[in-house]
């Protein structure tokens, strides 16, 4: 699981999603003892293999569901992106409604 930084960034670049550039100071020491690489292989080994096998199918699978995720949010962004456009677009293709005489107008 990284720090998302780099995700937003790749989406931001590539025009695939909703990104912006943030500062370098992402890298900051307070991030944690892997700054922003949050993969099994940056992390120390525990002494047991097991445990680190596990830990690391683990971690693939969460990166795995996060990448998935981010594509679901994706796709449900641009579908609310492109409702809004069309109808607007819609509202725009309407002719104007006929503008209704004032009550206090005498009739003509």
């Amino acid at each position: 699981m990284g720090c998302g930084w780099h995700q937003r960034r790749a989406m931001a670049q590539t025009g695939t999603g909703y990104g912006g550039s943030e500062p370098e100071r992402h890298h900051a020491p307070w991030s944690g003892w892997g700054g922003c690489r949050g993969r099994a292989e940056a992390m120390p080994l525990s002494g047991n293999r097991a445990f680190d096998e596990y830990r690391a199918d683990t971690l693939r699978r969460l990166e795995d569901e996060q990448k998935e995720f981010a594509t679901f949010l994706d796709r449900l962004r641009f579908a609310r992106d492109k409702a809004e456009f069309d109808a607007f677009v819609e509202e725009r293709r309407r002719p104007p409604a006929p503008s209704e005489p004032a009550a206090d107008a005498p009739p003509a």
